[in-house]
């Protein structure tokens, strides 16, 4: 605990920033004197009181002399004018102290108590005065005063009983010993006032010396830093807090090689401080591990030293040395592509000194002249045999240019030593050192005598395709090898505004966007390997045909290519729009499920749309006459059939029937059959029919007769079935399923067999396609099928644990990528952290059945996303397409088994409806929902949202 003292000594200590040490030192000095002096000045009165009752003392002046020295000190806690200039105050107040004491020794006739308090008060002021002051002058000038008082008084007095004599004596000793004390104390205290600022002199010095230290050392790149033995950090600069990331407390507190270090290398370090310490220097190559988790490669070279305690430590300085690997890697690289390039086989390369000395030559420069090594390095380059004694002169100068840094091409014609005039071509380029200057000059030539020839040649073919070109209706472009245009022109190029002369020897680049000259670079090249290709490709709203093939001369070789274009935009459009009119006639017979046929009474022929041939039961395609479509009615009706067929044929009559038909399958159905007679100058020459599937109808009206009687019953029988419906599916799907994999299987078999053995002309590897095609989508149909039954029944047990989304997204959509790439979908991801409570099996299930749909339902061109995300306590998983989306009021019925948005649509794309059932039992069962948001025409988007996990899957079904 703190003594009384030290707590009275701090609470004297003054709290004022504006005041230096030494005043607070001497303000806290007269603080305590003060508050003595107001104790001590009314005790001696009391004590003085006692022992002389009769002595002249009033006690009130003491209270109020102690009273005046408690007020100053209280008002140096409250003014700061008292706190800044409260040795003058003091001093003014020893010097009334003084005269106070003096005069009351007087009074009382300078007893000899009163003489001693006196010289008490005298010395103890002049004590004072010494501790505040620095100057000699201030204490000598209060011990004359206290001679002169007491001089004064002595004359003054009435009586003595002390000798003046003596009381001058004692008063001049007092003085003189404290003169000869205060001036022994000044100079000590100078000579330590000069001491000690020369001590903060250098302290700033040194400090300075080290702020600057520490500026040189945060302003390098490098790691600086000092490790004990143990590795743990010393010192370190501001260069390791920004590359490890953090603070100077957390570097203080954690181990360098623990943390910094990957722990494949920590054993690495510690060899490397132990060799520090032990040899006095060290060197190590080891990766940092920055605050970003990446490792990068340092050096670090360590020298031991001792701190000021004596203890050992290693001063350390860490370069990232990634550049310089990094370097180091470019300049192998750039050795191995310099020796490839001198090892091309049909590349003539060397090397040159600035001064045009030959130094290195490949083996295909050599062969060229059949020469050697010998023969050729060491001289000047124009002096080889390279060069005829024509050209030296100019090889020589352009040496000189290319070792003022200049690149130089040039072409020449050499002739070979079998007499074979060949031509090449090349560039002299200059090699520069780290400064600039010229090293070497590295030369390189190709023999391109071929290339001239085929130049030639191409300039006579565009001789003669030139006429041509400029009166083809489309665009025709030729082009050489380098993919230059040097032959351009037809009708449509001079619609798009351009000339020849805006085409020819530029490239597809200069011309066309980047990702269209791409894909005709890619042509063009296949145009000179011999291939012709045909392509379509899209440009300013504008469709185009291509095609590209090779031109070649006499001999067969490959000079140029040839590229065709055709603008089909018109034709495309009025194609489109034929099929959409038939799409839509196509549709509106399956939603209205009404065919129609044409019979030509002068032919005999009858021609049948797609639903007239499904309500005859018989496949689109498949031969028709009037007798085979007359003979499937009902025996009953055939007659009133027959007959009104015939008054419309020969006596122009419409008709309108309702009779049974019986397909060749078996099957009876209701239709309603309305012919109309067409005409030609008053004759009959072709009878027109509709034709509408009516069973659903017949059915309703003998249902709705019936519906009252039995409507009890009905929905208990459909209870009943459905629930023996989902135990029958659910216990013979394992029987159908086993032969189904059988057929695919063997299917599979004979379509690889036909394949090896090449049956061209043979229908056989269509029947095994086909068999394997229908048996892989019955298979699926029996899947779900198997799986609704399953979910309806209870059958199906679910496992629920944490399940990555993300992942299974990824299984679903890599197995069912090909399939979208196929019909020309793009298949999108966008998923974020997703980890759903459920059952892996029942979600995978889920995503392959809402991808597949919107596979199926998605034309050509279209996109699909599947995304997934978080969202507070639900996972959540979507899959929207841009397909052809259905009406928003029809969506409900979708989840219901069977059933897809409409008969139409059933039946345009394949599919049996109970995927989206499987799918909502499934989801439903996991307590989760789905949601559906559609536009007819626009698109469709599927929202799944199960339970959110709260942990991360352990069994591998999530990441």
């Amino acid at each position: 605990m703190p003594s009384p003292a030290r707590n009275t000594t701090a609470l004297l200590w003054p709290s004022d920033d504006m005041l230096s040490t030494n005043a607070k030192s001497r303000l806290q000095v007269v603080r305590l004197l003060c508050l003595l002096g107001s104790l001590l000045i009314p005790l001696y009165g009391l004590l003085y009181e006692a022992a002389r009752p009769e002595a002249t003392d009033p006690i009130w002046i003491r209270l109020v002399i102690a009273g005046v020295l408690g007020a100053f000190v209280a008002g140096t806690y409250v003014l700061r004018t008292l706190r800044t200039h409260c040795v003058g105050v003091a001093w003014g107040l020893l010097y009334l102290l003084m005269a106070w004491s003096v005069a009351l020794a007087a009074v009382n006739q300078f007893s000899g108590a009163y003489v001693v308090g006196m010289l008490v008060v005298y010395a103890v002021s002049v004590t004072l005065v010494l501790v505040s002051s620095q100057l000699l002058r201030s204490v000598l000038s209060f011990l004359s005063a206290g001679l002169l008082l007491t001089g004064a008084a002595l004359l003054w007095a009435p009586a003595v009983q002390l000798s003046p004599l003596v009381l001058c004596g004692g008063m001049a000793m007092v003085a003189f010993v404290v003169g000869v004390v205060a001036r022994w104390a000044l100079r000590v205290r100078r000579h330590l006032a000069d001491q000690a600022r020369e001590l903060e002199a250098q302290r700033d010095r040194l400090e300075g010396h080290r702020a600057y230290t520490n500026r040189l050392l945060n302003a390098t790149d490098d790691l600086f830093f000092a490790l004990d033995p143990t590795g743990q950090f010393q010192w370190w600069n501001d260069r390791v807090l920004e590359t490890t990331g953090l603070s100077d407390e957390d570097v203080e507190s954690v181990d360098a090689l623990d943390h910094f270090v990957p722990a494949e290398r920590e054993k690495q370090a510690k060899q490397a401080i132990r060799r520090v310490l032990q040899t006095g220097s060290g060197q190590v190559e080891v990766p940092l591990v920055a605050d970003d988790g990446v490792a990068v490669p340092y050096e670090f070279v360590g020298n031991p030293v001792e701190n000021l305690e004596g203890e050992r430590q290693i001063v350390c300085v860490g370069r990232n040395v990634a550049e310089r690997k990094r370097r180091e890697r470019e300049l192998r690289e750039s050795e191995r592509r310099f020796q490839a390039m001198l090892n091309d086989p049909n590349i003539l390369a060397g090397v040159l000194a600035p001064d045009g000395t030959f130094q290195k030559v490949n083996d295909t420069a050599l062969g060229y002249i059949e020469a050697t090594r010998a023969d050729v390095l060491g001289r000047p380059f124009w002096e080889t045999p390279w060069w005829d004694t024509e050209n030296r002169s100019a090889v020589r100068e352009k040496v000189e240019r290319v070792a003022e840094g200049e690149y130089v091409r040039f072409e020449a014609e050499h002739v070979r030593p079998d007499g074979e005039a060949r031509t090449v071509t090349g560039i002299m380029r200059p090699v520069t050192g780290e400064e600039g200057e010229v090293v070497s000059i590295f030369v390189t030539a190709q023999d391109i005598t071929e290339r001239k020839r085929q130049e030639e040649a191409l300039q006579v073919a565009e001789g003669r395709y030139r006429a041509l070109i400029e009166n083809f209706p489309g665009g025709v472009f030729l082009f050489d090898e380098d993919l230059q245009y040097t032959l351009a022109g037809g009708r449509e190029l001079r619609d798009a505004g351009l000339s020849p002369s805006d085409v020819e020897g530029g490239g597809p680049h200069d011309i066309f966007p980047a990702a269209l000259a791409e894909e005709l670079e890619m042509y063009f090249r296949r145009a000179l390997n011999g291939e012709k290709n045909a392509f379509e490709q899209t440009m300013d709203g504008r469709r185009y045909f291509n095609r590209t093939l090779p031109v070649r001369d006499e001999a067969g070789t490959v000079i140029a290519g040839m590229a065709v274009a055709q603008d089909i935009t018109e034709e495309r459009r009025r194609k489109e729009k034929l099929e959409r009119k038939n799409d839509l006639f196509q549709r509106a017979q399956e939603i209205a499920n009404v065919g129609g046929w044409e019979y030509d009474l002068d032919t005999g022929a009858l021609t049948l749309t797609d639903q007239a041939y499904r309500i005859h039961g018989v496949s689109p395609g498949a031969k028709m006459t009037l007798e085979r479509s007359h003979g499937l009615y009902h025996p009953n009706d055939r007659w009133e059939a027959e007959e009104a067929f015939r008054r419309a044929a020969e006596d122009g009559v419409p008709y309108d029937v309702e009779a049974r038909l019986i397909t060749d399958a078996g099957e009876e159905k209701w239709i309603r059959t309305r012919g109309a007679p067409q005409q030609d100058d008053g004759r009959t020459v072709r009878v027109r029919e509709t034709i509408q599937d009516i069973t659903d109808q017949k059915e309703r009206e003998q249902a709705l007769r019936t519906a009252k009687a039995d409507a009890e019953a009905a929905r208990q029988e459909a209870e009943e079935a459905s629930r023996l419906k989902s135990a029958f599916l659910a216990n013979i799907s394992h029987e159908i399923r086993t032969p189904l994999t059988s057929i695919i299987g063997f299917a599979e078999l004979i379509g690889s067999e036909a394949g090896a053995l090449d049956l061209s002309d043979s229908p056989l590897p269509g029947y095994a396609t086909m068999i394997e095609r229908s048996g892989k989508r019955l298979l699926e149909t029996l899947e779900g099928v198997l799986n609704l039954s399953k979910l309806q029944s209870g059958q199906m047990k679910l496992e629920t644990a944490p399940v990555d989304l993300n992942e299974q997204i990824r299984w679903a959509v890599q197995e069912l990528r090909p399939k979208a790439e196929e019909k020309g979908v793009r298949l999108q991801l966008e998923t974020g952290c997703a980890v759903a409570e459920g059952d892996e099996g029942s979600i995978q299930i889920v995503i392959r059945n809402l991808v597949s749909n919107a596979i199926k339902y998605t034309e050509q061109g279209g996109r699909i996303w599947v995304r997934s995300f978080q969202n507070e306590d639900r996972a959540v998983l979507e899959v929207e397409d841009t397909g052809i989306g259905m009406d928003p009021a029809v969506a409900e019925s979708l989840f219901e088994p069977f059933r897809q948005a409409s008969e139409g649509l059933n039946r345009e794309y394949e599919g049996t409806g109970v995927g989206l059932a499987v799918t909502n039992k499934a989801v439903a069962q996991m307590d989760g929902s789905i949601e559906v948001d559609t536009e007819k025409g626009e698109g469709t988007r599927f929202t799944i949202h199960l339970p959110a996990s709260e942990e991360h899957p352990t069994d591998g079904s999530a990441s």
